[in-house]
């Protein structure tokens, strides 16, 4: 009981401000249109739909094969919405970025509250700008729990039970991998010799591969990863695969922490270990957005030991705090646990889902106006698709969403090709049957229905328009 009377240590709570750093980043309202698929498709399978095997939300690849590579997050959002709708949904993804902001501090940790602080603070920062709700959280927590147990020299087989669940949630896996090679190739560098203990944790990891086969979908989902290289041009679509854009408020953000980082790495003399992950990594996040926050998880450790105190002083225990301070650090960690309760109250009167950016409104129209279901053929832009099948479910087809791992090339290419408005455009709405468009009034495609004496505009809400054929398809 003494135990929980102690006072919190300064470092202790610095860490605990930067986990509510986390918790606050989790309230938010879901407002990623990738969350939207994973919710739906969670809330499907717990009302007795199943893990789709083929897709149930398009009409140009209904039918076709689809690896569902995050079902088991899927799993948890479903069970959370059953239980407390999307409120508790959006209490997971607070706890899970609370977790992931733990797991990087403790990572970070360089003996003294200031230096563990700064090293902590600097991984967050890289990556934060990206936690967005939906199942990278999982991914990563998972790196961050690979990388503890490596740097605590946790049993190898402790691997096993974490890389089963990563390839049952998230198609990063092979970052682990990845990581394990680089740090054993950097232990080479350093040693000249082999790297007898990281190649222990590289054959665990190799056992996990092996047993996460174990799952409802077999060894699909170990495959999954590599539908990048087959649709490589789909995926060069997706904002989060292109290059981070540091003009914009997130990506400046991150370039900041990016820059401390390197300061640090050069100021410290940083190991070959070290180094091969940080380097390797940080060229991942500038060459795909969706790296970032994963190169932050692989800083953590590193930026903590290039901090770390050298001279071999101890931290101050509990017992040595003097009495006065002991007073104010359990102030500060009782104002700490008062905004945790305020922000997770927050979500009671905070909308859960953020719907602003999508064409909500014209949405109402359509589903008013009968024209969402068959035999009406509706076409939106990819995000939008997203929102449509989370509001009505498999009830409406889409044309396509953001799932570009599954949807064939051909309809990926079309899509892109008919969003430039080109010359192509209409014809191409003619190909799919489409007689009724919703898009936004700022695309390119706007201007060539508007301009085209077989469509016309027949809603319109701010920078959303609905068009309808006005005039039938040639036989």
């Amino acid at each position: 009981m003494t135990r929980w009377l102690r006072a919190p240590r300064m470092e202790a709570l610095f860490g605990a401000a930067l986990v509510l750093f986390g918790f606050r980043l989790g309230v938010r309202p879901i407002h990623d249109n990738s969350m939207f698929t994973h919710l739906r498709t969670g809330i499907d399978a717990v009302a007795g739909h199943g893990i789709p095997r083929v897709d149930p939300y398009s009409f140009t690849a209904a039918g076709k094969p689809w690896t569902v590579q995050s079902w088991l997050p899927e799993w948890t959002y479903g069970w959370a919405h059953s239980l407390g709708g999307y409120r508790l949904v959006v209490l997971e993804q607070a706890v899970l970025c609370a977790g992931l902001a733990w797991l990087i501090v403790r990572l970070a940790r360089a003996g003294s509250p200031l230096r563990t602080t700064l090293a902590a603070l600097v991984a967050i920062g890289i990556g934060a700008a990206y936690w967005s709700p939906r199942p990278l959280l999982f991914g990563l927590i998972f790196m961050a729990l690979l990388i503890t147990v490596v740097e605590r020299r946790r049993s190898p087989w402790l691997l096993v039970i974490i890389v089963w669940f990563w390839v049952q949630s998230h198609g990063s896996f092979p970052l682990g991998l990845a990581w394990l090679g680089a740090r054993a190739f950097g232990q080479w560098l350093d040693w000249r010799a082999w790297p007898d203990d990281t190649m222990r944790y590289i054959g665990a990891f190799i056992v996990g591969l092996v047993v996460s086969v174990a799952n409802p979908l077999g060894a699909r989902l170990l495959l999954f990863p590599f539908t990048i290289f087959q649709k490589r041009a789909n995926f060069a679509a997706i904002i989060e695969w292109r290059s981070p854009d540091f003009n914009g408020a997130e990506g400046r953000f991150a370039l900041v922490f990016v820059a401390l980082a390197l300061v640090i790495l050069a100021r410290y003399r940083v190991s070959w270990r070290d180094l091969v992950p940080a380097v390797g990594f940080l060229v991942l996040g500038l060459l795909a957005m969706r790296n970032l926050p994963v190169a932050a998880v692989v800083l953590a450790p590193v930026l903590g030991r290039a901090l770390r105190r050298t001279d071999g002083s101890s931290r101050a225990t509990a017992a040595e705090i003097a009495p006065s301070r002991q007073r104010l650090n359990r102030a500060v960690l009782i104002t700490i646990i008062a905004l945790f309760a305020l922000f997770a109250a927050s979500i009671l009167t905070t909308a859960p889902i953020e719907a602003s950016g999508y064409p909500e409104k014209a949405a109402t129209y359509l589903d008013q106006q009968g024209l969402l279901s068959p035999p009406h053929v509706v076409a939106e832009q990819d995000f939008v698709g997203n929102y449509l099948s989370l509001r009505y479910g498999r009830r409406v087809p889409v044309f396509i969403d953001d799932r570009y791992d599954m949807f064939p090339s051909d309809v990926a290419k079309d899509y892109r090709t008919m969003n430039t408005g080109g010359a192509q455009a209409l014809s191409l709405l003619d190909k799919y049957n489409v007689d009724v468009a919703l898009w936004s009034r700022q695309e390119p495609l706007a201007t060539v229905l508007a301009a085209s004496d077989a469509w016309t505009q027949v809603f319109r809400d701010g920078d959303w328009a609905v068009w309808r054929r006005t005039s039938s398809l040639a036989a």
